[in-house]
């Protein structure tokens, strides 16, 4: 058979599938997720087991082409074929799925595990109080203020404006990143606004770390190491970079890369010198023979009255193959042979903190719900001392029960910001996409803050602060925050990724506009324990200016404050290249620093000042052009238009956040229905369609935009999360006879798609 009637008939397949499916089975688009799962489904029906195998063979080797592919039209081509097979499984496995179903209706609201469980009761209100719409007073109210014509709403819509709680109590009281916030820094991004975007590095310049090349904790054998989160040991008031006995000192997380090896190292220099190649490794903290069963992560560390050192690391246990987090404390004490610093003694190893389950959240809280799509936090302390001489710790963590995550969430109308039209038109936009709105229901960042005693050495908790910051509903993980004291104010940083929020539509747009997602955002207060706000209106201070596989993509952002400056910051952060995704002769490494201007009126802006790599103090020495690049510059020869691999990345398989991925199916295969109920067009409102402007609401109203969703076809492909734990979505059952139909139309298209495919194996 030639080629043409082969691509004909896998085309012919493929558009048969889709649309039996749309058509038979209640007019429902076949789910991503129920797609992706599919491949783990055991199939019971003897017929169609040899031919599931075959189509899941194709499935890996596409995939294994887009990996190795040279130009992005060879991926592009591989791809294809993902997505024939993957339609060809979906109809394999529905017909298992209805085998072995009864013909009952599902329920109205069925929740696979891939929903948070409500920490509240949701309630549509008291009915005898809707008016003639059938709207309870207050979502009467928001329609009003929206513009929207009450009359064009249906039934379902008016039920998600009745459940939603308009007057919402926090009980944390802690500032709140919201729903706006968060698309306003992934629009912000998507410009490359040059007042956040992080500096152009020259790609020729960066070089990997010689200190990184070293005896590794686990193999106990000199290998080339990854560095990742690092910070320096510093000053307990300021938080300036310590001069210890005329060395400046940091601690680093390393590891082998492509391996579950992540522990902490003390590398040392003399104090003022910014040459990268002069860092000398000391080992790792904890000594050698260490496993990937108890690892260590993110911290910081402050010098003692005695000269001792104040390590606080997170402790990771990982037996239970999840990442159970502690923050841990530890004393090093250090000496100095032959111009080498060692590591002589360490003191008073402990846990320090690993929720309290009111303000945040535990790990057996995490455990009991966990079904695979939540992030568990309890990591990335940073010390800080105030005037008193009190030490604090700020550190990432999960919301407790007090503002718990939950499907509740998705009706707080706190959480979204905006006025009310776009809070009408973001509620829609979640309940109508299915991974928008389980990641809405697991969001619960926060940065917390504690007080510690008076114990220098061996610290323990005296005093549990509520949250500086939450996430609920918009993020599930801010990480590595770090306050900076400038004059009277408290600044506080924390470094993101906005793939793990719930807005798929902001990130998504990032990484079609940029290639990444990672962020910075920023808060002020007068007070350490709250009240803050946030930076530049939606909380943005930097932003990715480079796709994630260029070799000078960068993050995990640390802010230190620079002597004799009261309105700038330096910002350090490390190369990620995670698993030598720009090539193998490229680890991740410390990146050129650069420096951040902070107004008083709460703005600010990136500066064209950058040093060489891993320069953690700013003087009349730091800065060098030659690290500044442009976008021409800042990608090595090759890498420009380069698909991007996710999961080798680490967007894909990281098992630390529970989260898998797959590639965007394209729009036919999104988890979301078209024509789905929840969409707002343009007849929800008192407008004309060709109208920007509706002359019934007040000249400074803007009438919401419509929320249609039709995605674009991309030419790359994007990460999507998916609950690798639940079971796959069964589909929509009709009744018998429909079934019977069903039956028939789908046995027709595997005989279709299984010759095509065939046919190809037969010609191989």
């Amino acid at each position: 058979m030639n080629k043409k009637f082969k691509k004909a008939a896998v085309g012919l397949a493929t558009l048969a599938a889709t649309t039996v499916l749309s058509v038979s089975l209640n007019q429902r688009t076949v789910s991503a997720d129920a797609l992706n799962q599919a491949d783990g489904q055991k199939d019971t029906n003897n017929s169609t087991i040899d031919n599931t195998q075959i189509v899941k063979d194709k499935v890996a080797e596409a995939k294994q082409t887009i990996e190795n592919a040279q130009t992005p039209e060879e991926a592009a081509k591989a791809q294809q074929v993902v997505v024939q097979s993957k339609v060809a499984l979906t109809t394999l496995n529905a017909l298992n799925s209805i085998n072995s179903t009864s013909a009952s209706t599902p329920d109205e609201n069925p929740n696979d595990g891939s929903l948070a469980p409500a920490n509240h009761p949701i309630s549509a209100g008291d009915p005898s109080t809707y008016d003639a719409d059938g709207l309870k007073p207050e979502a009467a109210q928001a329609v009003k203020n929206a513009g929207i014509n009450p009359k064009t709403l249906t039934d379902e819509q008016k039920l998600a404006l009745n459940r939603v709680d308009y007057s919402h109590k926090d009980e944390t009281g802690a500032t709140k990143m919201t729903y706006s916030d968060f698309q306003k820094i992934a629009e912000t991004l998507v410009t490359k606004d040059s007042r956040y975007a992080i500096p152009y590095f020259n790609a020729k310049e960066i070089k990997n770390m010689p200190a990184a090349y070293t005896k590794d904790a686990q193999t106990g054998k000199i290998e080339h190491l990854d560095v990742w989160d690092s910070w320096p040991i510093q000053e307990s008031k300021i938080g300036y970079v310590a001069n210890w006995n005329g060395y400046q000192l940091a601690v680093a997380m390393m590891g082998m890369p492509g391996y579950n090896d992540n522990h902490i190292y003390l590398l040392y220099n003399k104090y003022g010198d910014n040459n990268l190649a002069n860092w000398k490794n000391a080992g790792p903290i904890f000594g050698y023979n260490a496993t990937d069963l108890l690892q260590q992560w993110s911290g910081s560390a402050i010098v003692n009255k005695d000269g001792s050192i104040q390590l606080f690391y997170t402790k990771v246990d990982t037996s239970d193959k999840t990442n159970n987090q502690k923050i841990a404390s530890a004393t090093l004490y250090l000496t100095i042979e032959n111009g080498e610093v060692k590591i002589s003694k360490i003191a008073n190893d402990h846990v320090v903190f690993e929720g309290d389950g009111i303000n945040y959240q535990t790990y057996e809280q995490w455990h009991k719900t966990n079904t695979g799509a939540d992030n568990v936090a309890m990591r990335d302390a940073h010390v800080i001392e105030d005037e008193a001489g009190n030490r604090y710790l700020i550190f990432e963590a999960s919301t407790g029960k007090q503002e718990y995550q939950g499907l509740d969430q998705i009706y707080n109308w706190n959480n979204y910001g905006g006025d009310d039209a776009y809070k009408i038109k973001s509620l829609f936009r979640l309940l109508a996409n299915h991974d928008m709105e389980s990641r809405a229901s697991w969001a619960n960042a926060a940065i917390g803050i504690l007080r510690l005693d008076n114990n220098e050495t061996n610290p323990q908790v005296a005093q549990v602060y509520k949250p500086l910051l939450t996430a609920n509903m918009v993020s599930d993980e801010i990480e590595r925050p770090d306050i900076v004291k400038l004059g009277d104010k408290y600044y506080l940083f924390a470094a993101t990724r906005l793939n793990r929020g719930s807005n798929d539509d902001a990130w998504m747009a990032a990484d079609k506009a940029v290639g990444d997602n990672v962020a910075m955002i920023g808060y002020v207060s007068e007070s350490l324990t709250g009240g803050f706000k946030p930076l530049n209106e939606s909380g943005v201070v930097l932003t990715a200016s480079v796709p994630a596989n260029w070799r000078t993509a960068t993050y995990s952002y640390y802010a230190v404050p620079i002597q004799g400056q009261s309105d700038k910051v330096l910002i350090t952060s490390y190369i990620t290249n995670r698993n030598h995704v720009a090539g193998n002769d490229y680890e991740s490494t410390w990146a050129p620093s650069f420096l951040l201007q902070i107004n008083p009126d709460g703005t600010t802006k990136v500066l064209a000042k950058t040093t060489n790599q891993g320069d953690w103090i700013w003087d009349e020495t730091s800065e060098n052009d030659n690290m500044l690049g442009d976008e021409t510059t800042a990608a090595l020869p090759g890498e420009k238009n380069k698909p991007i691999n996710w999961d080798l990345i680490g967007y894909g398989h990281n098992g630390s956040y529970g989260y898998k991925y797959d590639y965007d199916l394209g729009p036919a295969l999104y988890n979301e229905d078209p024509k789905n109920s929840y969409d707002l067009g343009p007849a929800l409102y008192n407008e004309d369609p060709k109208s920007n402007q509706d002359s019934t609401l007040p000249q400074d109203t803007k009438t919401p935009e419509k929320t249609t969703f039709k995605p674009e076809s991309k030419k790359g492909a994007y990460p999507k999360r998916i609950n690798k734990n639940n079971s796959a979505k069964k589909l929509p059952q009709t009744g018998e006879s429909s079934q019977v139909a069903v039956l028939a139309g789908l046995s027709a298209i595997i005989a279709s798609v299984m010759v095509a495919l065939g046919l190809k194996r037969k010609e191989n």
